[in-house]
Formats: C-alpha cells, sequence, structure tokens
C-alpha cells in the first residue's frame, strides 16, 4: 500500500465532511471512506456501476409507474439480478464494510447494501432514507409508509415488522423507542459504517487500522470527545506517547463535566513527565 493514494482518499473524504449536510454526495464519500484501506480501488469505475443499476431500473419501468413498481423494479435489479445479498457466512470481514467489495463481490453488511439501494434510488427519484434500528440498518420508503431491507434481498417490512425484529434481536434487554424509526443524516450513516470498521479492527487486534478508523471519525465529529480518548489508548498500546499525549490534550479541550476529563489528569502528568525525562 503505498501511502499517496490512501492520503487522497481521506483529503477527499475531509473535503466531502466540510460539506453541509444536504451537500454531501453519500455515494462518493461511501468510497472514499473505502479507498483509504483499499487503495487500488478505481472510483469512477464503481460510481458507473451505481449509474448502471439505475439504468437497467429505468429500462425495466414506464416513468408513469407508481412508485411501488419503482420499488419493486429496484429490489429485483438489486437482488435478484445483481445478486447483492447479505454475508451470513463472513459478517465480520472488513470487505464487508467497503463499497468497492461489495459492488464487486455482492456480499455485504446491512449498512452498505443499505447505502448502495439509496444512492441507485436516489439516481431514480426515488424517495428513501436511511434508518438505523439498533443492530440492523435497513431503508425508509416514505412514499408507501414500508421499510426495506436490503440484508435480506430487500424484504418489505412494516413498521409493526421493525418492531417486531427489535424484540427478535434483544428481547427484554431493549424496549422500543418510536426514535428508531428516524432517518439518519448522511453524517450519521458514515459515522457508523467507520463505528463497524473500527469494532472489527479492535476485535482483531489490529491497532494501526483502529487508529486510522478514528481519525476519520474525528473527520466526521470532530468535537466528539470520546474518540480522542480512545485515540490516546490506541497509541498508547503502539507504545506512541508523543502521539497519545497529543489526543489526550485535545480531549481535555474538549471534554465536558459528564465525560469525566479529571480522569485523564493524572495520565497526562505521568505522560509529560516520561516525555520530558526521556528527552
Amino acid at each position: 500500500m503505498t501511502d499517496s493514494v490512501p492520503e487522497q482518499f481521506r483529503v477527499l473524504f475531509a473535503q466531502e465532511m466540510l460539506r453541509p449536510e444536504e451537500d454531501i454526495q453519500l455515494d462518493r464519500a461511501a468510497l472514499y471512506l473505502a479507498g483509504q484501506f483499499c487503495p487500488e480501488m478505481e472510483l469512477e469505475q464503481h460510481l458507473k456501476r451505481l449509474e448502471g443499476l439505475a439504468e437497467q431500473v429505468k429500462a425495466a419501468v414506464s416513468p408513469e409507474a407508481s412508485p411501488g413498481h419503482w420499488a419493486e423494479a429496484l429490489s429485483h435489479v438489486l437482488f435478484r439480478q445483481a445478486g447483492l445479498r447479505g454475508n451470513t457466512e463472513d459478517y465480520y470481514n472488513p470487505g464487508n464494510s467497503y463499497i468497492n467489495r461489495v459492488l464487486e463481490t455482492g456480499l455485504g453488511i446491512p449498512i452498505t447494501l443499505s447505502v448502495i439501494y439509496m444512492e441507485v434510488a436516489r439516481r431514480l427519484g426515488i424517495s428513501c432514507s436511511g434508518i438505523g434500528l439498533p443492530g440492523h440498518f435497513i431503508v425508509g420508503l416514505p412514499d408507501l409508509d414500508l421499510y426495506v431491507d436490503p440484508f435480506h434481498q430487500g424484504n418489505l417490512l412494516s413498521a409493526m415488522d421493525c418492531r417486531r425484529l427489535i424484540k427478535e434481536m434483544f428481547g427484554e434487554r431493549l424496549s422500543w423507542q418510536p426514535e428508531f424509526l428516524a432517518p439518519c443524516t448522511k453524517r450519521e450513516i458514515l459515522f457508523r459504517m467507520l463505528t463497524n470498521l473500527k469494532q472489527i479492527f479492535v476485535s482483531g487486534d489490529q491497532y494501526p487500522l483502529v487508529i486510522a478508523t478514528l481519525q476519520q471519525m474525528t473527520v466526521v465529529h470532530p468535537e466528539q470527545a470520546s474518540l480522542y480518548k480512545e485515540l490516546a489508548w490506541c497509541h498508547l498500546r503502539l507504545q506512541q506517547p508523543r502521539s497519545a499525549l497529543k489526543c489526550l490534550e485535545r480531549f481535555q479541550e474538549l471534554a465536558s463535566p459528564s465525560d469525566h476529563p479529571e480522569q485523564v489528569v493524572q495520565q497526562l502528568h505521568l505522560l509529560r513527565a516520561a516525555l520530558e525525562s526521556s528527552g
């Protein structure tokens, strides 16, 4: 992996995050995110793939068709013809979180499959939004008052079905909240994608990749103090005290009383003393 290619995608991702929410291009942002971990990615090739999927749907539906017919055709193209599906056999493979890999293999997790669905739908003028249910991402179709589950080949769900799904997943550990069905912002979607990646890399003790992922999470939400605390911990695991110190100082700048910043004061003193004694 050369440094220049990931750096190019990091810059593009950061530039996209500077846009107002309504101007963020979710397909490009998700591809820029993936490109930081897949430097061989051909950006335009994957954008053309999304365009091509939209053209397949257009070819199958009359322009005067109802929203229901458009949604039916979209699911048919994505999940029957293109074969997109949930990767149930290797769910925690990081490739499932990279949009380019999902387009190449047809295998993904709920959020990446949902982003592909949403971005093809956008090209068709189909109204939809990302819905971040706890533990399972789906897509809302407000014109139909329904939800689509891209991980399960486009199954249609009612609000009651979504409630039952959460009950099956969490039992009594989680009570249903109506806000579970609230549309996600693009930043929330990208942050959740990065959170998934972070958890995968943490479970594999891949701390350089955890750091790279957390750094991108700070690009999405630069004022979230807890991210800098996590970064400091990762740098300490890699015996990088100077980087850890900078992250803890940033945490201290941003922390509110609820973040308990006093707990890191002693660690800051110890790191500074250690660095001074080492020259």
